[in-house]
């Protein structure tokens, strides 16, 4: 009888034993996982998507356009623009990767878009009722952007290059505050034969913005 005793007491504790470490495998998240989060915004506005287009011989040597019509454009005189509301990502977050998806509607032999991705350089972006999306409209470049300069495929969403040093010069401005807004420019290079076209939030394929970030430990 002792024996058997002896035996349940040596598999109850055997049993509390793995059931120890099986808790610590589960609940063993390090200090990088932890800090780690990723989100997608969305356009969810008919004036936080729109096109400028140059024009010479005109008293400001642009035009703005939006609306369900004015499909988001690149081509040598067309750039467009994208905003994005409530960041929830607080300042000097280190951004590990980030990119947009646009739903691609270009023609065949027009799919090439040639561009530069830039963000607003501002703490709190405007939407494109107020300003353009070009310097000469008053939007503030980011130094760093993203060259985008490849064919894309048709009739569904294409992903853009990494942006995450454009996001981040944004998110670490000195009084860039969670839940800003956040506008990404495309901006053409201006070169005959190349230009895309993307739908637009008012034809319900809004741009979606992928970011991945992490808060630092102090």
């Amino acid at each position: 009888m002792l024996e058997k005793r002896m035996l349940a007491v040596i598999a109850l504790f055997v049993i509390i034993i793995v059931s120890g470490l099986t808790y610590l495998m589960i609940n063993d998240t390090n200090d990088e996982d932890a800090n780690m989060f990723s989100k997608v915004f969305e356009v969810a506005d008919e004036h936080d998507d729109a096109r400028t287009f140059t024009v010479e011989m005109n008293e400001l040597d642009y035009g703005n356009e939006d609306g369900k019509w004015a499909a988001l454009q690149l081509a040598p005189s067309y750039s467009f623009g994208v905003r994005f509301i409530n960041i929830s990502i607080p300042n000097n977050a280190k951004i590990i990767d980030a990119y947009l998806e646009l739903y691609s509607t270009g023609s065949p032999g027009l799919r090439h878009p040639n561009c530069k991705i830039y963000c607003d350089d501002v703490d709190n972006a405007t939407n494109f009722v107020e300003i353009g999306v070009l310097d000469i409209c008053g939007r503030n470049y980011t130094e760093n952007y993203s060259l985008w300069n490849e064919t894309v495929a048709y009739g569904e969403y294409v992903k853009t290059p990494d942006i995450a040093n454009v996001i981040q010069e944004v998110v670490s401005r000195d009084n860039w505050t969670m839940n800003n807004s956040l506008a990404v420019l495309f901006v053409t290079n201006g070169f005959r034969g190349y230009s895309a076209t993307f739908q637009n939030f008012e034809e319900g394929y809004p741009a979606r913005l992928y970011i991945k970030w992490k808060l630092e430990s102090f």
